[in-house]
């Protein structure tokens, strides 16, 4: 895992924008870094040319190599392609024999090769989790590129002479110049399904790469948006049998290209992290556990029966890993807030706290923690919100169920428009969330069951969410987070199976519970689906009731001008008394309001130790 950052001009710089942007990003990769600079004839320099038109730099953390091995950027062996890669590309050895023939130090040096044999095309060579930038020396254009399901982040900026672009917004931010300002189509977004969706960010004229996807910027300043990989779709096995051994064989090779001398992993009681510890188990593997836990004073009966660490510590002493249980607590929840926000910049989805504490936890001993993240998007899991979705109807009967599912959790069209006042109101107006899902939708076979349909739609716009919050979270403890269970093949073969492999008997992930199946306890293949989460529902009202109230209410509140301040107590209200459960809304009012502190306010740390900027509109 590592960072990177760059710009690319159209006309010559002087001033070294870079090596600021590097240093922002240094918790990415505290193991060196460096910056190599373009001049206008297209020769690559390590010092900053006067002028220069494009510059690489990277920060990074060494998993493969030592310390002075795999040192980027770096270009081919041609001296054509330079390159700066965040990431891991898992079958570097295969390619290597076929593009360099050069030592294996450092997996990321097959992408210059790549790039110089085959153009973008050659990207779909990749197995790994990736995202990079390139400058052809040739003819001076610019590659901006991400992994297949978005495992890596990446986002750019347009300048009036080219583009900035970094691994985290705080990079961008960091170039003279470019200001945090809030979109509000995006805002929009957020509070119906919390996200935004696409390549849009919370951050006006700040875009993600979309996964899959290459942004191409020419000599002249022409951008294109292209993909370069689509899932490769092979006949499905013939039989249920033929399909688990197949993929029994796929979580093998990927669990051993993944694991790391110092490698942790996550551990629940759940069908996705047992399938990933228990394949460490047979290939004798000793790996360190993980799991959270809560004291449940105070927690209501259902959030209560999340806590998975008795059930965790014992499936741990059976694979013969040592285990750890970390604890969660509504004060750390509030003392780690800001610096919660502060890291994951790009409010996707529900940030995960447990995650959080956990990276920091497995920091000292551990490099890569392994994550079962991606099974439910590819396998099915979601088998809740299945139940809430037609099953034989039309595109528009499926939509309006779905949306219909996402306002129970969110909010309904009615609640956005007293919530939302000033520029905000005139956005939610105009802004129709569901007529991405809409586009999606229509773009798939006609004969695409339900099953399909749900899957599409959490793979392309919230799956690349989970991955980039998991990446936050681990990262900003300098610990690289992977996912086994969202290997490129892996992908590919769960996309040829029919929905009758991933659904059976009222359960998901039917195919990879028998994949395991003789390798876990019977408790774990017939356990429903149940993500973890922290019981901040609890939480909201009780411990962190004040907080709550006082945040999102009170005097230092700067979301005053953008949100109704009545809607937001009535809100906060049916929660704490207990007359609505808001969990979800009131996560996302906690984020936005210190999403908004921190980028748009100047806020820095918990407003009990510096001040505010009182407004977001004095903050403009």
């Amino acid at each position: 895992m590592c960072g990177i950052a760059g710009v690319f001009s159209c006309e010559p710089l002087i001033e070294d924008i870079v090596s600021p942007m590097v240093e922002t990003l240094r918790h990415r990769g505290p193991d060196g870094s460096h910056v190599r600079y373009v001049t206008p004839r297209g020769r690559p320099s390590a010092t900053p040319a006067q002028p220069y038109v494009a510059a690489l730099g990277h920060t990074r953390l060494a998993l493969v190599g030592g310390r002075d091995a795999g040192r980027q950027p770096l270009t081919d062996t041609r001296r054509r392609v330079l390159a700066a890669v965040n990431g891991e590309i898992y079958n570097h050895g295969a390619l290597r024999g076929s593009v360099t023939g050069g030592p294996d130090d450092c997996d990321c040096d097959v992408v210059p090769e790549l790039l110089t044999r085959y153009g973008t095309p050659g990207l779909a060579r990749l197995s790994g989790v990736f995202a990079g930038a390139a400058v052809d020396l040739r003819d001076m254009s610019l590659l901006l590129f991400r992994d297949h399901l978005g495992a890596r982040p990446l986002y750019y900026a347009r300048t009036s002479t080219g583009v900035v672009f970094a691994s985290e917004v705080k990079a961008l931010l960091a170039v003279p110049g470019i200001r945090a300002r809030l979109d509000h189509r995006a805002v929009v977004e957020y509070f119906a399904v919390q996200s935004p969706l696409g390549a849009r960010t919370l951050f006006e004229g700040i875009t993600a790469v979309e996964p899959g996807h290459c942004v191409r910027l020419s000599a002249a300043g022409v951008m294109s948006n292209t993909s370069f990989r689509t899932m490769l779709l092979d006949d499905p096995p013939p039989s249920f049998g033929d399909a688990t051994e197949a993929l029994r064989g796929l979580l093998e090779e990927s669990v051993a290209q993944q694991w790391h001398p110092r490698a942790a992993a996550y551990l629940s009681s759940g069908v996705d992290t047992n399938a990933i510890v228990s394949t460490l188990a047979v290939q004798g593997r000793p790996t360190t556990t993980f799991t959270a836990g809560f004291d449940l004073a105070g927690i209501d009966a259902e959030e209560a029966g999340r806590d998975e660490s008795t059930a965790a510590r014992a499936l741990a002493a059976g694979y013969g890993m040592r285990h750890t249980t970390v604890p969660l607590e509504a004060g750390d929840l509030r003392r780690s807030f800001p610096d919660l926000v502060r890291h994951v910049e790009d409010l996707r989805m529900p940030m995960s706290f447990g995650a959080w504490r956990i990276s920091g936890a497995a920091a000292p001993s551990a490099r890569v923690l392994l994550s079962g993240m991606g099974a439910d998007e590819l396998f099915g899991g979601y088998i809740g919100r299945l139940r809430e979705l037609p099953g034989r109807s039309t595109e528009e009967e499926w939509l309006a169920a779905y949306t219909a599912a996402w306002e129970r959790r969110m909010t309904t069209a009615d609640e956005r428009a007293a919530l939302f006042s000033g520029e905000l109101a005139l956005a939610n107006a105009a802004v129709r969330p569901m007529d991405e899902f809409r586009a999606l939708l229509a773009a798939l076979p006609a004969h695409t069951g339900p099953v399909r349909r749900l899957l599409a739609v959490e793979q392309s716009f919230f799956l690349p969410g989970l991955l980039v919050v998991d990446d936050r979270m681990s990262m900003a403890h300098g610990v690289e987070t992977r996912v086994p269970l969202a290997d490129t093949r892996i992908a590919d073969f769960a996309a040829s199976l029919p929905d009758d492999y991933l659904v059976r008997d009222g359960l998901g992930k039917a195919v990879l519970r028998a994949a395991i199946a003789d390798r876990v306890p019977a408790a774990v293949r017939a356990q429903p689906k149940m993500a973890f989460r922290v019981p901040e529902s609890s939480w909201y009202k009780g411990e962190l009731r004040g907080w709550v109230t006082d945040t999102l209410l009170g005097d230092r509140s700067v979301t005053r001008e953008l949100l109704d301040a009545a809607t937001v107590r009535r809100l906060v209200t049916d929660h704490v008394s207990g007359r609505a459960v808001r969990r979800h809304l009131l996560w996302s009012l906690l984020c936005f309001e210190y999403w908004c502190r921190i980028f748009l306010a100047g806020g820095d740390r918990d407003e009990d130790e510096h001040g505010w900027v009182r407004t977001v509109e004095e903050a403009r």
